[in-house]
């Protein structure tokens, strides 16, 4: 009877095989078409042109409210972009973005804005195949494997007394392809065929979308200080009068 030995001996992994998977992996991370599609209320046309002065001197509190969908730290990137938004039309912009154990502004400071706005955000619908995964990778990316999401955005737009003047729910749909081929093809297309507008490789998603929600969200919001200052009669808000500490 021979003895047993001490250890399996190892096969030697194939040359092809160590350099081939590193790069399948790059492949997969890198090589992804996102596609943008408006949903509810996105789609719609608008007036209000972002790049002017619509909100010169009002005084806007915008609450990004976190949930299972937004993360605190995402809800932060949220209130960052639309106060950049708002900040560019001229209006005052103040953020806030509330958490458990951190108290809120106080009603005093919430009587010295104009618009209150609420953006609260859930996901509607996803949808990631383990299977399109699979052979996606057996395929090396021949087959591009595909992620589907739909969102919503809900809008709440109230004077500092909290009476509502506009609200909305915006949803839009991001498809994902990953798939060195289809993007491959994608970029030459988008090099040589479309336009740039028509684009889908890069940061297109992104441009498209942050052009749809950023007109919807301003078109809201001027619609509703047309409605408070209709309520008002045209009247112009009073100022406070200035302490004599302030002088």
């Amino acid at each position: 009877m021979h003895p047993r030995p001490l250890s399996t001996p190892q096969l030697p992994v194939p040359g092809w095989l160590r350099v081939g998977v590193p790069c399948l992996l790059a492949l997969l991370a890198s090589g992804c078409v996102t596609v943008y599609q408006p949903l509810v209320s996105l789609q719609r046309p608008v007036v209000v042109d972002p790049q002017l002065a619509n909100f010169e001197g009002q005084r806007m509190l915008i609450r990004c409210l976190p949930s299972d969908y937004l993360k605190p730290s995402d809800a932060d990137q949220l209130c960052r972009n639309v106060r950049s938004l708002f900040t560019k039309q001229g209006a005052q912009v103040e953020v806030q973005v509330p958490r458990a154990g951190v108290s809120a502004r106080s009603d005093e400071d919430v009587t010295k804005v104009d618009l209150i706005i609420d953006l609260k955000a859930r996901l509607v619908h996803e949808e990631n195949s383990a299977l399109l995964w699979t052979l996606s990778g057996i395929t090396f990316t021949l087959v591009p494997a595909i992620t589907d999401f739909t969102f919503s955005q809900e809008v709440i737009i109230r004077d500092s007394t909290g009476f509502l003047l506009a609200s909305d729910t915006l949803q839009g749909r991001f498809v994902r392809y990953c798939g060195a081929g289809l993007w491959a093809v994608n970029s030459l297309l988008d090099l040589f065929v479309r336009s740039d507008e028509e684009d889908l490789t890069g940061d297109a998603a992104k441009r498209d979308f942050s052009r749809d929600f950023h007109g919807q969200l301003s078109q809201l919001a001027f619609n509703a200080r047309m409605r408070s200052m209709m309520m008002r009669g045209f009247e112009a808000p009073t100022q406070a009068p200035e302490s004599p500490s302030s002088k």
